[in-house]
């Protein structure tokens, strides 16, 4: 009998999950580890932040959700892991494992870029979405920016969608022309990873809705009145919402797992951590070095692979696929329309598909209720939105 220990109960830990299980016997045993009972399904938080979904209503609770199905989940907090003695060491105890797989996310580290905590609205965090969106609903005119700021945060895809949902709101209400517009980023092109096509796709967008986009701008700090960039300029704001610095959680400083930012090296064939001392432990999702964009996508896709590789080695037989990463994203535009971008430009492939209107919209909507009705269990129906 196998011990497989998930650590992390958010889109990549759930997806491990289900898929180990899926491929090993029932002898073997599947723990998942999270800190919190719930996760919450935060590709969906522009509907709570624009059009009024309860919260709750993107919760999914993770003892409930689990219960009769061969995974056990365990509510307790990572304190390290030791890997000399394959442990892992929790605030309750300490749990023994033979294969442990990390999809413990990253963290916001608020503490890199001076004043965000106290004057920016935080767009990713569950814990301040409600707050986000009491400032987004009382914005009826002056200067907004949003983006990112510090250092290395690897996806602007929020960001972009709240700029694009205020400019939706605002035109409904009649103040489009009392509010100015920014979205900011310390990237040389908008969302990178989708390649030139669209690049020209989104900045042709934001000069259609007469939103200023900043490239290549990096900011350092604010205070209440006005934003500080690195080229020594200070531009005043009136609301401020960002995504602040990721950084790896600080359970695994003393893991000697991870880089100097925090997040761990692990080998693209198999998601194995490259720092494993018994080749036994694998990471996925947010907490992975690797270049490009933190997205739920390809966090499903790299907790397939790392669950199939286990079982490979658990069964002595099977398959394992190529992880080839490809950029796909609906981005909620407002009034019940989407943008959906899908691009294999981070692969050296060809395919680019750009659609906008009411179905990506609802292909993002209808992926979420599958979520739930399928508790996590979603098999490859990321790979089919919009097919």
């Amino acid at each position: 009998m196998k011990t497989i220990m998930i650590i992390g109960g958010s889109f990549a830990g759930i997806k491990c999950a289900w898929e180990v299980r899926r491929r090993i016997g029932d002898e073997h045993k599947i723990i998942l580890l999270s800190n919190k009972p719930k996760t919450i399904f935060r590709a969906s938080f522009p509907h709570v932040l624009f059009e009024d979904q309860p919260l709750e209503g993107l919760t999914l609770h993770l003892a409930l959700n689990f219960a009769n199905t061969g995974i056990e989940f365990i509510e307790d907090s990572l304190v390290e892991v030791n890997q000399d003695n394959n442990a892992v060491v929790g605030q309750k105890t300490t749990y023994s494992y033979d294969y442990l797989i990390l999809a413990t996310g990253a963290r916001h580290a608020f503490e890199l870029l001076p004043g965000s905590s106290e004057y920016a609205e935080s767009i990713c965090d569950p814990t301040l979405v409600l707050k986000t969106k009491e400032a987004l609903i009382n914005f009826k005119g002056g200067i907004f920016y949003t983006g990112v700021g510090g250092d290395y945060t690897p996806c602007d895809g929020p960001p972009f969608e709240v700029i694009m949902n205020l400019d939706y709101r605002l035109r409904e209400l009649g103040f489009r022309d009392k509010a100015e517009l920014h979205f900011i980023t310390d990237k040389p092109h908008l969302l990178p990873p989708g390649g030139p096509k669209i690049w020209a796709r989104l900045e042709k967008l934001f000069h259609d809705h007469d939103i200023q986009f900043h490239l290549n701008t990096h900011l350092e700090k604010l205070d209440k009145k006005q934003l500080y960039f690195s080229d020594g300029t200070a531009k005043p704001y009136d609301l401020c919402a960002l995504i602040v610095p990721y950084r790896g959680i600080k359970a695994l400083d003393n893991s000697k797992l991870i880089d100097e930012r925090g997040f761990v090296p692990v080998s693209v064939q198999t998601f194995r951590a490259t720092q494993s001392t018994h080749y036994n432990i694998y990471a996925v999702g947010d907490c992975v070095a690797l270049p490009g964009p933190k997205q739920g996508h390809l966090a499903l896709m790299q907790a397939t692979i790392a669950a199939e590789h286990i079982a490979w080695r658990i069964n002595q037989k099977g398959n394992v696929r190529a992880y080839l990463p490809e950029f796909k994203c609906v981005i909620d535009l407002g009034g019940k329309r989407g943008l959906f971008l899908y691009s294999q430009w981070m692969s050296d492939g060809d395919v680019v598909t750009i659609a906008e209107g009411r179905k990506p919209y609802e292909s993002k909507v209808k992926f979420e209720k599958l979520f739930f009705e399928k508790h996590g269990d979603i098999g490859e129906l990321h790979h089919e939105m919009m097919k």
